[in-house]
């Protein structure tokens, strides 16, 4: 008889921290964390990590305070995240003749398979993840389709998917980092795939939302719709250049820098004059630097990235105008999370943005709804990445979906491709 619980390990290896969290999946698509670990990131930079050494020692304390506290032995595997400017989404369809007869699962897997193949990359990525979005049989549109046509007749069938492919280096270091670690990878999924399975509502999921996960390195954009993500796109820029920017402003240290931006208010309230954030040195001047004018600063920056996200969804078919009047094509708006979505007023900025590129949508927070065991701490923005993982395989463990990502031995799938690789790369690392 199946289990109806299960141990599942989720890793966060972000910009400025690492998270590793254990939780119990039950058969009814829930969850109950059973213990967090934490470490600083110092050896991940825009999302790629850039010490090895370093960031596996800070892997290893995270995941060593989270076994200690679990109470239950996890297994030796975890679901971790990947981020970084190589991060891009790509979409693919394969097509086959039916001749008249009706649809099997063998054709249903076979033509998705085909897809899978047709995903482009070059040489120097892999492919990390692919979600089935549909399959189409003879002429039909998008909406009259769905997941099963199991048994319905036609004269062809086509599987349309969406995948996440990413730089093979940043690939290859986050497995040698976690494997160095003692552990191996179930599966890797993009970070803004993972945040929307924590902070989006299976409704904003299903009727069409953008999620954007400003973190401390990278802005992670996808675009869900029906259930699944539509389009993912990654930018290097996040929370650290905004203290850069602050600190370079004011000449003042990186931490001052932090600390004067969590005082902002991207509102740019007029009373805010009087208030005086940061004085300069005597030899620098004295000169007093107000909430008003820091805030203008960084309302600047915020409001150039969400100028480059609406351009990048308007290529994308995903932001249209009629009449030269925006036309909105997603009804669950915008979804703000991430370290830096914590910003007072970033969703007034986001929501109230004019302009042919605008959105023109209404904006929310998100963050994890779980406010089960062992909850503090993890419901905040800042940690949405690694709750959508266990969000994600408490979801697949409902399904009682078969693992893909662990296909048999004869199968050239790209994970047996990648797992392949990564065991000659580091054969003898151990």
């Amino acid at each position: 008889m199946r289990d109806n619980k299960k141990i599942v390990t989720a890793l966060d290896i972000g910009s400025s921290k690492i998270v590793a969290v254990v939780a119990e999946v039950y058969k009814d698509g829930s969850f109950r964390v059973l213990s967090q670990g934490r470490a600083d990131s110092l050896g991940v930079r825009d999302g790629n990590v850039t010490n090895i050494e370093e960031t596996q020692q800070q892997v290893k304390a995270a995941l060593a305070e989270a076994f200690s506290l679990a109470g239950k032995v996890p297994s030796a595997e975890v679901c971790t995240n990947i981020s970084g400017k190589s991060l891009e989404g790509r979409d693919s369809s394969a097509e086959m003749p039916l001749r008249g007869r009706t649809v099997t699962k063998k054709d249903m897997k076979t033509v998705q398979s085909m897809a899978q193949e047709a995903v482009d990359f070059n040489d120097d990525q892999l492919l990390i993840k692919s979600e089935l979005l549909y399959y189409m049989l003879d002429n039909q549109d998008e909406e009259q389709v769905g997941q099963n046509p199991l048994d319905a007749k036609s004269s062809r069938i086509s599987a349309h998917l969406h995948s996440a492919i990413a730089g093979a280096v940043s690939v290859q270091n986050r497995l040698k980092v976690i494997r160095r670690s003692g552990m191996d990878v179930s599966r890797m999924l993009p970070e803004s795939w993972a945040s929307g399975y924590a902070a989006l509502t299976e409704e904003e999921r299903q009727n069409g939302v953008v999620l954007i996960d400003i973190g401390a390195g990278t802005t992670d954009v996808t675009v869900f719709k029906a259930g699944l993500p539509r389009f993912t796109y990654t930018l290097n820029y996040g929370g650290r250049r905004l203290t850069e920017r602050i600190s370079g402003y004011l000449h003042c240290t990186m931490q001052q820098a932090e600390e004067i931006k969590t005082k902002l208010d991207l509102r740019c309230l007029p009373e805010h004059e009087e208030t005086i954030l940061y004085r300069a040195p005597i030899e620098e001047g004295s000169r007093k630097f107000n909430k008003l004018e820091l805030s203008k600063l960084v309302h600047r920056e915020i409001r150039n990235l969400n100028l480059t996200i609406g351009a990048k969804l308007f290529e994308s078919g995903w932001y249209t105008t009629v009449n030269g009047a925006p036309c909105n094509r997603l009804t669950g708006g915008i979804v703000l999370t991430g370290g830096t979505s914590l910003l007072v007023g970033i969703t007034d900025l986001f929501s109230a943005m004019p302009g042919p590129m605008a959105y023109t949508f209404s904006t929310r927070l998100g963050r994890s709804r779980y406010n089960g065991d062992a909850c503090i701490g993890l419901n905040s923005p800042k940690e949405s990445a690694v709750m959508g993982l266990i969000s994600y395989e408490a979801r697949r463990f409902k399904e009682g979906e078969e693992d893909e990502d662990e296909p048999q031995s004869d199968d050239d799938s790209y994970w047996v491709k990648m797992k392949r690789f990564a065991k000659e790369f580091f054969i003898g690392q151990y």
